[in-house]
């Protein structure tokens, strides 16, 4: 029963263990992009971690509740996947992803200090409703930027090969999920959005990212 999780024991359910049992030592530093040779030495571990993560969800996940679950089984899927183009293009570009670990650091502090600034002069209901408008607003505008910068620095081809595999991690479903329990148009159209000094060159890139997690 290799990397299955543990049938019958859901009252208490541990998917940590999936973890524990399988994700590759080398892989632990989260600020590594994974390389062709990395993702060829670790992705047997990686799948047998995703199928006791898939494992875990099918068999103990009440699939009428809320909760969102971030294991990434599809992203380590198509990483580990040496026929997916979503998988070449991105490889083709790690190098530069890699450099710029420091750019993507700066816009997730840009991002919650636009929102902390936000959030002084907009009043919400209840701590749970900003805790809502939080969890989206804030993700959309750190991946909106990292776009923005991957852009001006990898090019296009890398930026769009960057966006692609991001939409497959359970954290952007995440953020889809908490965006569709907000009023995200009205932050769109005279909210969060319009409050942000958006540079001309990356305006493009951010509607973009705007537009992938409006309210479907």
């Amino acid at each position: 029963n290799v990397g299955k999780a543990e049938e019958g024991n859901c009252s208490k359910p541990d998917p940590t263990k999936c973890y524990e049992n399988y994700y590759p030592e080398e892989m632990k530093d989260a600020r590594i992009f994974p390389s062709k040779e990395l993702l060829d030495r670790t992705c047997p571990s990686l799948l047998k971690m995703a199928s006791c993560f898939q494992d875990y969800v099918d068999h103990c996940v009440d699939k009428n509740n809320d909760l969102v679950n971030t294991f990434d089984v599809k992203f380590i899927r198509e990483l580990c996947d040496k026929q997916s183009l979503l998988r070449n293009n991105f490889l083709q570009n790690v190098d530069c992803y890699q450099s710029m670990i420091s750019q993507f650091d700066e816009c997730v502090n840009e991002s919650s200090y636009a929102y902390r600034d936000y959030i002084d002069t907009v009043g919400y209901e209840n701590f749970k409703d900003e805790q809502y408008h939080r969890a989206c607003l804030q993700p959309v505008c750190t991946l909106a930027c990292k776009l923005s910068e991957i852009k001006a620095t990898c090019g296009n081809k890398a930026r769009k090969a960057f966006f692609e595999i991001e939409k497959l991690r359970d954290s952007v479903a995440s953020t889809k999920y908490f965006c569709n329990l907000i009023d995200f148009e009205k932050e769109v159209k005279s909210g969060f959005f319009t409050k942000l000094d958006i540079p001309e060159s990356r305006r493009r890139v951010f509607a973009e990212v705007v537009q992938y997690f409006r309210n479907e």
